[in-house]
């Protein structure tokens, strides 16, 4: 019988994680935009600059391509024997994870020029 605290450990992990990534990302923002004031490079472009990094579809690319390489180690994880005490199948999803985030990496520049 399959262990589930191993998955449900992983959604605790991933619930915290998104958690501490949504306080975190207004606190930065806040804090780019306070030393912009500060050294009095603030004005309306650099306002809409800012506005316009958070909507590029490029970012719906990469969270694509992030999700689709973890959900395949996810499943790659299922076909591979081994134990549930084992670090082996968190080696697997971060390998794939980062095979996305590179194949991200290798996009985005030819969608640029």
């Amino acid at each position: 019988m399959h262990d589930q605290y191993g998955v449900q450990g992983a959604y605790v992990t991933l619930a915290i994680a998104f958690g501490i990534y949504l306080i975190m990302k207004p606190f930065t923002k806040y804090l780019l935009r306070r030393r912009l004031m500060e050294l009095g490079q603030w004005n309306e472009e650099s306002l809409r600059q800012l506005e316009d990094e958070e909507s590029l579809p490029t970012d719906n690319l990469k969270w694509g391509l992030i999700l689709l390489f973890f959900g395949l180690g996810l499943i790659l994880v299922a076909f591979v024997p081994g134990s549930y005490d084992s670090s082996l199948p968190y080696g697997i999803v971060s390998v794939t994870t980062a095979i996305g985030f590179l194949i991200y990496y290798a996009i985005i520049p030819k969608q640029k020029s």
